[in-house]
Parts: structure tokens; sequence; C-alpha cells
């Protein structure tokens, strides 16, 4: 099992190899705030490659009449990757309405009020605050459906909190490393520290480019129409 590092035992580790016990030029304010970089820029390869890493899951509770929902506080990006509705034996994919005839389909769906399952696209109306727009509004209350969701990587503020990439964490280290070096002009070492760094960033992303646990490469062919139709 992988060892998961705090923010202690990052800070201490790069004091220790940085021998940065005794400087001042670098603040411990200065110090978290590079490595929540470090691990923004790890999350960043990490979604580009192998999504599911952060794969997650929150209730989406419906209430009566209403169509706008919150999306999940920590998602990436707004990456749903499935919304799934099951109330007792009914379980169907709650599918986004594709951009090209969303505004049309919403519409109508206003107007005509006959569909027995719901659809959504994502609105943005509010800075800071994303929503899901069900189509059409909830007819009932309770949580019905679950929001499959991409995550964000955790963000450390206290000593205690730790970094949710275990298997990256070299990657985290070096790249504070290089931000910390950079400091310091005419250091002889930074050219080797950012050589370092895009070999821990190879590595990263040779390891995600291979993350399937269970080997099962083949294209999963969509079906979903054809089980429609029958």
């Amino acid at each position: 099992m992988s060892e998961y590092w705090t923010y202690q035992m990052i800070s201490d580790k790069l004091e220790r190899d940085l021998d940065l016990q005794s400087e001042t030029f670098i603040e411990p304010a200065e110090l978290l705030s590079y490595i929540n970089e470090a691990i923004r820029e790890a999350e960043a390869e990490i979604h580009g490659i192998y999504e599911d890493y952060f794969i997650s899951r929150d209730p989406l509770t419906f209430v009566n009449g209403q169509e706008e929902y919150l999306l999940p506080s920590n998602i990436y990006a707004h990456k749903i990757r499935r919304i799934v509705y099951r109330n007792g034996s009914k379980v169907y994919t709650i599918d986004r309405i594709k951009d090209w005839r969303k505004f049309e389909e919403y519409a109508l769906e206003n107007i005509n009020k006959s569909s027995t399952t719901y659809n959504y696209f994502l609105i943005n109306s509010v800075p800071g605050s994303p929503k899901i727009l069900l189509s059409p509004p909830a007819k009932e209350d309770g949580a019905y459906a679950t929001v499959w969701y991409l995550r964000k990587a955790n963000r450390l503020v206290n000593l205690t909190d730790i970094c949710d990439i275990p298997e990256f964490i070299n990657f985290v280290l070096q790249y504070v490393k290089v931000r910390c070096i950079e400091k310091e002009q005419g250091n002889p070492n930074l050219q080797k520290s950012r050589e370092d760094l895009e070999q821990q960033r190879q590595q990263m992303t040779s390891s995600l480019g291979s993350m399937v646990p269970d080997a099962m490469n083949d294209l999963e062919p969509d079906l979903h129409m054809y089980t429609e139709m029958s």
C-alpha cells in the first residue's frame, strides 16, 4: 500500500534536502504555495492521461419542481463522468443533452412536459457556482441519482493534511525544489534540478499510461442505442 505523505512530512523532507532549517529566504507560507502548485501540476498531468485516478461520486437529491443543482464542491473542471438515476428497479443514465440542440430540447420539454426520463446540461450563470440544469425539473423528492465525477487532488493547508497522489510524491518534491532553487540567482544546481524534474514527469506520465489494473484494455462499444431499440 502506498504511503500517504502529510504536509509536515513533505515540508521536513524539503527542508533537509535543501538545507532550509536555518534559512529564511523561503518562508513557510511560500513553501506551502509551491507544494500546492506542484500538486496542481501533477493533477493536470493525471487528468490528461488517466482521469479515473480521481473518480468520485455524490448523491443528487431531487426537490420536486427544482431544475438547478450545485455541482460537487471538489469537482475538477466540471468533469462529470456519468449521472445515474435509480429508483427501485428503474435504473438509467441521465444523459447530457448534446450542445447543438440543448436549448431547443430544454424549451420544448418545458412546454410539452412529456418526458418520462431526465436529461441535463451544465450552466454557469453565477461566478463560482456552476450548476446542473435538470430537464425536466424534478418530479419527485429524494436522492434518486448519483453523480460520478472527477475530483480535484487534495490541497494542503494544515500540517496533518495528506497529499493524495502518493505514487508521484517524488514529482511533487522535485517540483518544489526547482521553485526554491530558482529563487537563488546563479545557483549551479538549477539546470540539473530541472532535468531531474522532467525525468520525474516522464516517469509519472509513463506510470499513468499503463495504470489499468486488470489489463482489460479493449475498447468498450457503446450498445446503449441498440438496447433502447430492442
